[in-house]
């Protein structure tokens, strides 16, 4: 049995119960599908409609009565009937041309019985076969998710997973990935392949958080695509669809979609997870940089798999941390690389990925010149921590650190140094960019002991102990008073205090350190020493060494 549990308005009217009927208008619409039978004689009750139903009347209801019958038949038509069938007698002895022009324009199926019929009979008559054919597509629908776990323990590819797909609809399906374009199942001819690729990728590139269920795209009257996004681990990987001519998707076909798409998605999981453990020298780079042995280019271009011939890639270091507000139940995240990996690829680099203890570090080589590098950076870092609190939790932190551009394979320690600087003073910018960093560039070479440390206490000891001696907050004071440049207005609304009290503490402040803190030279102390302070102090855990 076909696995369409449609019943369409042409397939009634080849059955023995509509052998004196036929159709006087609205032939275009012969396609709708019959959801359930329904008799219904006049327009007030048409608003428990639900859509789909074919409608039976003898015509009591509205009879000869022109405005009654147009306003019965917009009523039908409004409520999305499947058609109507009308038993021709007393009531309504022929159909009126106005009731014909409204069908034929709304392409609504107008059917007659020229003898007198038994609408018991053809009610029971279409629900049982309605009842017949979906309980016959349940048990499809179900033999075929046992095909689908079957296909999903063998080593075949998505190749045989489409063309089981494509059995089961009986239309044209497609599988869209941004790294291999559009396979289509069977195969087009090439310019209609053409085509169609272009439109489905235009459609689909750009989506990103898209719904997990089913959409629609319609490409004309009786032509439109179906398809649903393969998504693990909150990330997008592909898209299934097919292509649906003069049909509607039915629940079948969706069912049938959702259960080709939760396969898929395991079996693409699957071959990025194995393909992860053949990346050896991969690995080995990463090791070798964390620990700081430079490389000569050769070394580099061969660990990376490129050519020795031809200009090496612009890229850049990036470090992604993250923490758990409680460690013990931190998930392990390695799975989180593969996806991490088609992330960049997607966004226009080659990726190389290695995962140590809670940090991944990735080295992004650009696959074509971008001529915005920061917003595609911003963009994948945003993307890294939805997927990181996806998979791991809301109550996860993660920060990031990047590296200026590196134009030079062998010069890659040196930026992976600058990744681990930006990420290291992350509490204290506002960027995660090594090149926004600035004075934090000089604060992270100079040793803390005792250099660091004594200068704090050079220029901000006195504060510092009457913070602790008061309970008081003079050097948060200070530094809120510098960052806005002296602004007393602005000042005192950040700290949410009355320009008096801010007075009051500027005041403590001048006679703990000299009422010449102002002035240039000593500001530019100050502001150097409040931030290594905050350098100092910092609690994300972040403990690199100073080179």
């Amino acid at each position: 049995m076909s696995n369409d549990w449609r019943l369409t308005v042409a397939d009634a009217l080849r059955r023995p119960s509509f052998q004196h009927a036929r159709a006087v208008a609205g032939s275009k619409g012969l396609a709708r599908s019959i959801r359930w039978v329904h008799i219904l004689e006049s327009a007030e009750t048409g608003k428990f409609l639900n859509g789909g139903e074919l409608i039976l009347s003898t015509g009591m209801g509205f009879g000869e009565a022109r405005q009654t019958r147009l306003a019965y038949l917009a009523e039908l038509i409004h409520r999305q009937a499947a058609g109507l069938c009308v038993e021709l007698g007393s009531y309504i002895p022929q159909i009126p041309q106005d009731m014909l022009e409204m069908a034929d324009h709304h392409q609504f199926p107008l059917i007659v019985f020229d003898e007198p019929v038994r609408f018991v009979d053809i009610t029971l008559d279409l629900h049982e076969h309605l009842i017949n054919q979906q309980l016959q597509v349940l048990r499809n629908l179900e033999s075929y998710s046992r095909g689908l776990q079957q296909l999903s323990l063998r080593s075949q590819g998505t190749g045989k997973l489409l063309q089981f797909f494509q059995s089961a609809v009986q239309t044209q399906v497609f599988l869209y990935t941004p790294e291999t374009g559009t396979q289509f199942i069977p195969p087009l001819p090439q310019a209609v392949q053409g085509e169609l690729s272009l439109l489905i990728r235009e459609q689909l590139a750009g989506e990103e958080h898209t719904a997990a269920s089913a959409q629609s795209l319609v490409l004309s009257e009786t032509k439109q695509l179906v398809y649903q996004p393969v998504i693990a681990m909150g990330h997008l990987l592909a898209h299934v669809g097919m292509v649906l001519y003069e049909r509607e998707p039915d629940e079948f076909l969706l069912l049938t979609l959702d259960n080709t798409v939760n396969v898929l998605a395991q079996m693409l999981m699957r071959k990025m997870f194995v393909d992860e453990q053949t990346r050896a020298a991969e690995n080995r780079l990463f090791d070798e940089l964390i620990a700081n042995r430079p490389l000569a280019e050769e070394q580099m271009r061969s660990l990376l798999g490129l050519s020795e011939s031809g200009h090496a890639p612009v890229y850049h270091m990036l470090i992604a941390s993250f923490a758990h507000e409680k460690e013990a139940d931190l998930p392990a995240p390695h799975d989180l690389t593969a996806v991490f990996r088609s992330l960049f690829t997607r966004l226009g680099f080659r990726p190389y990925i290695r995962c140590i203890g809670n940090r991944f570090y990735l080295l992004a080589a650009e696959k074509q010149p971008l001529a915005d590098q920061r917003r595609v950076l911003d963009r994948a870092m945003g993307e890294m921590k939805r997927i990181f609190q996806q998979a791991m939790g809301s109550a996860t932190t993660i920060r990031f650190g990047v590296s200026r551009a590196g134009k030079r394979l062998a010069d890659a320690s040196k930026h992976l140094a600058e990744a681990e600087q930006a990420l290291a003073f992350c509490h204290e910018s506002p960027s995660p960019y090594f090149a926004d960093l600035g004075l934090f560039r000089l604060l992270f070479h100079v040793p803390q002991e005792p250099v660091l440390k004594q200068f704090i206490h050079d220029y901000l000891g006195p504060l510092l102990r009457h913070d602790e001696q008061h309970d008081s907050a003079l050097v948060h004071t200070l530094r809120v008073y510098l960052d806005t440049g002296m602004s007393k207005q602005e000042t005192a609304e950040k700290l949410f205090i009355h320009r008096q009290t801010l007075y009051h503490r500027l005041e403590k402040i001048a006679s703990c350190i000299g009422d010449d803190f102002h002035t240039p030279h000593r500001r530019l102390c100050l502001e150097i020493a409040l931030r290594a302070l905050g350098w100092v102090n910092r609690g994300d855990g972040e403990q690199p060494a100073n080179g």
